[in-house]
C-alpha cells in the first residue's frame, strides 16, 4: 500500500536553471518504504565545484521527514559518489553552483530506510554522510549498475531491483509506526503526542523511542515537521501574502506564533519566503 503523504520542497530558483528534474515511482513492493527515485540535471555558467555548505545564500532543502540517498554522477557515468542525507529538523542550505551537475536520488518515506538498513535513523539526523562508510556494498553495486546500464532509465530499474533484493521483513513494530504516521498525516501534524499515544494504545515514552529509531527525531518534532510541510505546501500555492489565513488553516493560534514557528524551521520569515517565489 502506498503512503498518502507527498513530501513538499521549497520552490526554488534552481528550477529556472537550464536542465531538468524527473521522478520515477518504485516497484509496487517498495511503495510502502520508497517515495521515488529522482534525477536532476543542472547546467550553469559556473566553472568550479563547490562543497556542500550551510552558509551563505544557497538553495534550501526543507525538512520533510524523509531520508534521501543522493548520488553525484561523474563524467561519462564512470563514478558515483553516494551520500545519506538524514532527517532534517531545520532547513539545510546547499551550494549548487556546479558547472554540470547530474544528481540521482532515492527518497525514502519516513521510517522507510529501516526496511533495508537496520541502523537507527537518529544516527543520520541533520547530517550528510558518505554512503560508502555506512553501506559500502550498495554503493559498489550501484556504481557497477551505472557503468553497465544502457540508459539512466535502465540504471533506475537496476537500482529498484537492488533494493528489492535487500527488502527485509517489516521492522519490529512497523504496523504501529505506520498507523501513527497515517494519523499524523491525516491531521497535517496538528496532533498532540498524548492524543497520538492514546490512539495507538502505547505510552508517550515508547512512542518517542520508536520515532527516534525510525524517523531520527522525537514524535513531537516529527509532528512539527509535518505541520511545516502543510504550511510550505500552502505557501507554494499562495497568491499574495494572506499569512493570517495560512496561520489559521494550519492550526496556529495567531499569526505571530505562525511566523515564529516558520522562521525557526525555515530560516526565513513567511513573507520573505513568499517574496523569494517571485
Amino acid at each position: 500500500m502506498s503512503s498518502p503523504f507527498v513530501p513538499v520542497q521549497a520552490r526554488s530558483s534552481i528550477l529556472n536553471l537550464p536542465g531538468k528534474y524527473n521522478e520515477w515511482r518504485p516497484s509496487i513492493k517498495l511503495h510502502k518504504y520508497v517515495y521515488c527515485y529522482w534525477l536532476s540535471t543542472i547546467r550553469s555558467s559556473q566553472n568550479s565545484l563547490s562543497p556542500i555548505s550551510i552558509s551563505g545564500r544557497k538553495e534550501m532543502i526543507a525538512p520533510d521527514g524523509c531520508i534521501d540517498m543522493v548520488f553525484q554522477i561523474g563524467k561519462d557515468r564512470a563514478t558515483l559518489h553516494g551520500m545519506i542525507v538524514g532527517t532534517l529538523d531545520r532547513s539545510l542550505y546547499v551550494d549548487l553552483a556546479y558547472e554540470r551537475l547530474h544528481t540521482f536520488g532515492i527518497r525514502f518515506y519516513p521510517g522507510g530506510l529501516q526496511a533495508f538498513l537496520r541502523e537507527p535513523a537518529d544516527l543520520f539526523t541533520n547530517q550528510i554522510l558518505d554512503l560508502s562508510e555506512i553501506w559500502k556494498e550498495l554503493q559498489t553495486e550501484l556504481t557497477g549498475h551505472l557503468q553497465t546500464a544502457a540508459s539512466m532509465e535502465h540504471f533506475i530499474l537496476l537500482t529498484d531491483r537492488s533494493l528489492l533484493s535487500r527488502l527485509n521483513d517489516s521492522p519490529t513494530g512497523d504496523d504501529l509506526f505506520q498507523s501513527a504516521l497515517v494519523h499524523i498525516w491525516q491531521a497535517q501534524g496538528i496532533l498532540t503526542v498524548k492524543e497520538l499515544a492514546r490512539r495507538e494504545c502505547i505510552s508517550e515514552r515508547q512512542l518517542r523511542r520508536i520515532f527516534y529509531e525510525r524517523t531520527g527525531v522525537s514524535t513531537k518534532t516529527f509532528t512539527r515537521i509535518m505541520r511545516f510541510q502543510s504550511v510550505l505546501g500552502m505557501l507554494n500555492r499562495m497568491e499574495g501574502s494572506k499569512l493570517t489565513a495560512a496561520a489559521l488553516q494550519t492550526g496556529y493560534y495567531d499569526q505571530a506564533h505562525f511566523i515564529h514557528e516558520f522562521q525557526s524551521i525555515c530560516g526565513l520569515l513567511p513573507s520573505e519566503y513568499i517574496k523569494s517565489l517571485n
